[in-house]
């Protein structure tokens, strides 16, 4: 007879009502691949004693069901045993091409490295969320992903053992969710056809699973149910009771709010849709392609070997062991074995690479190393033997960026129902169509400029800017001036106006001519050392307490902003740079509403346009005087 905790002896139905819960619970934990406790022998022997038990009309409905649920799992896993072992598909693997493997994992060891700067980038933007929402469910992707299940649930809001409000831990987090996506991608898709594919499939039904049950049901949590509902029978003062309860839910953790669900739905949403930004578009994402590297200095095949470094490319791979030295973009380099690593001399400094791995299973330490190539930033990976460079990766240099924001000020100059700007549009229309529409470009089309807001307007300006330069530089320049011409015809420009806009287009193809003629500047605070200007022409300002003025339009200023606050004097108006409470660059200048600058800004003022060009910590500030006011 069964023991119970009172004098109340149990009633023969609530005897068999607790075995058959007990048979569902033990077939229940069969269904979901754990063992029943007391193994499969106990749920047998209850089974038994069920089938001839005199349970009434509602516990046998409840018997039968379970028990149509054991029969079939007891048939499948039969039937499993019964079939036939798979046919081993043999794979033959390409033959072995040293060089050609070791230019396939150098491929993806760069091609990780960005997609871990990205993922380090994304990690801090998430944490300006306030409950880190994307971050949490971040987190539990990567555990299930490395469990290979879907048992993690998404940690609560102040869970003090995630501490994703920490920047160092939800860097590493990113990085280490990003490398299991990388992993996909170690070998080549010939050496193991369709595995990149099904670590995708993987991948995506993993998020899917987290968006649908972002609280998977713990697996001890009947146990902790029985636990919790006999706390609440016992005859304690219910604050005990409740510090009880919450003691035996440490584990499980208790109930979680259904309204949770929606904003954990927009943070998987947020992580897909990064995760699909760098998945190559080739593998069914929205990515870029892993790079390619096409030819190396001092290869070992002739196929793959490059006569000399080319200076124009943005990076450079070299086979150390092929050579000593070489020359690219102006900087010397040169190498030298040094027991297990490389000693290399770029410039005037050196950096020691370590050969960590060989062929395409890269080892997950190697990283960028950050260099110097003469007046430019880069960084360098060593991967076997092979040496990849690679300079600051921009769509456009510091200085062109500069001459565009001159081309981009011209066309915002509001002078004569902004005529630059439809000068501009109609040499678009003559170079597009041979033809100008004189509707298009009269002085009524300009009331859409003066009533667009500053951001449409600068986007505009720029885009127009931009299709120019590809025309000019598809056209000779004879053909360029007549289309300005029959431009500023068209427009009723006063003769000679279009040259002003030609050459500043122009100066966006040269745009190193453009600084041949600023004067030095230095700064006026005698207290600290004066920095080396890496471009001449220029000033670096680098302390806070620096001060520079911009009057005209030779004047440049570099700030190489630090996070902190610094301010510029620009055409006899102050201009604040300093982070918002997002983190975002913003532009301040008493009377003008704030603005953000991402990588280029222009903003007009009474005689000119302030200039703003940004790549990195480092800023350029300049002037464009309007026409005629110089």
């Amino acid at each position: 007879m069964s023991q119970y905790s009172d004098d109340r002896q149990p009633s023969w139905s609530e005897y068999w009502t607790e075995l058959v819960e007990l048979y569902e619970y033990k077939v229940r934990d069969l269904l979901d691949g754990k063992s029943p406790r007391g193994g499969k022998r106990s749920l047998g022997n209850l089974r038994d004693l069920l089938m001839t038990a005199p349970l009434d009309g509602q516990l046998m409905r409840r018997f039968r069901q379970t028990d149509r649920l054991w029969k079939s799992h007891l048939h499948q896993t039969v039937q499993a045993r019964l079939q036939p072992a798979p046919v081993q598909w043999v794979v033959e693997r390409p033959p072995s091409n040293t060089e050609q493997d070791t230019l396939e994992g150098l491929r993806f060891v760069v091609w990780r490295e960005r997609v871990r700067e990205l993922a380090r980038t994304q990690a801090q933007l998430w944490m300006r969320e306030g409950d880190l929402t994307t971050l949490r469910c971040a987190y539990a992707l990567d555990v299930n992903l490395e469990r290979g299940d879907a048992s993690m649930e998404v940690p609560r809001q102040h869970d003090a053992l995630v501490s994703l409000g920490t920047a160092s831990v939800s860097s590493e987090l990113m990085t280490h969710l990003t490398d299991q996506l990388c992993a996909a991608f170690i070998e080549p898709p010939a050496h193991h056809p369709g595995a990149r594919q099904q670590a995708l499939i993987r991948l995506r039904e993993a998020l899917t699973a987290l968006a649908i049950n972002p609280f998977p049901r713990h697996k001890d949590q009947d146990v902790t149910t029985a636990r919790v509902q006999a706390a609440e029978r016992e005859p304690i003062g219910p604050e005990l009771k409740r510090t009880l309860i919450e003691g035996l839910q440490i584990e499980t953790g208790g109930p979680r709010l259904a309204a949770e669900r929606l904003a954990i739905r927009g943070g998987v949403e947020q992580l897909s849709a990064f995760l699909e930004s760098l998945i190559p578009v080739s593998e069914g994402g929205e990515g870029p392609e892993l790079p390619s590297i096409p030819q190396v200095l001092f290869a070992a095949q002739p196929r793959s070997a490059m006569t000399d470094p080319d200076d124009g490319s943005n990076s450079l791979t070299i086979r150390l062991s092929g050579g000593t030295q070489t020359h690219w973009r102006g900087v010397p380099l040169y190498w030298r074995r040094s027991r297990e690593s490389w000693l290399v001399t770029i410039g005037a400094l050196d950096y020691r690479f370590y050969a960590r791995s060989q062929g395409t299973a890269p080892d997950t330490d190697t990283h960028f190393v950050p260099v110097v190539l003469g007046e430019q930033n880069g960084h360098a990976l060593l991967h076997g033997d092979y040496l990849y460079l690679a300079a600051q990766q921009n769509d456009r240099g510091l200085l062109e960026l500069l001459a565009l924001s001159r081309v981009v000020a011209v066309l915002l100059d509001p002078n004569g129902a902004y005529l630059n700007l439809r000068l501009a549009r109609a040499a678009a229309q003559r170079f597009r169509d041979g033809r100008i529409d004189p509707q298009g470009v009269n002085v009524v089309s300009a009331e859409r400029y003066s009533a667009a807001s500053p951001d449409a307007l600068l986007s505009f300006a720029r885009k127009g800017a931009e299709g120019l330069l590809t025309r000019l530089r598809q056209r000779p320049p004879q053909e360029s001036e007549y289309v300005f011409r029959a431009a500023a015809e068209a427009v009723d420009a006063p003769e000679g106006h279009e040259l002003h806009l030609l050459r500043a287009l122009r100066r966006v193809q040269e745009p190193h001519k453009s600084l041949d003629a600023a004067p030095d500047l230095s700064s006026e605070s005698g207290e600290h050392e004066a920095v080396p200007s890496p471009l001449p022409g220029l000033m670096v300002v680098t302390d806070l307490q620096s001060s520079a003025r911009i009057g005209r339009a030779s004047d440049l200023v570099m700030l190489d902003f630090s996070g902190e606050p610094i301010t510029v004097e620009v055409a006899g108006r102050a201009l604040t740079l300093r982070l918002d409470y997002k983190g975002d660059l913003a532009v301040i200048m008493p009377g003008a509403p704030v603005t953000l600058l991402r990588e280029l800004l222009v903003l007009d003022v009474a005689a000119g346009g302030l200039l703003l060009v940004r790549q990195g910590s480092r800023i350029v500030v300049s002037y464009e005087p309007h026409v005629g006011t110089e």
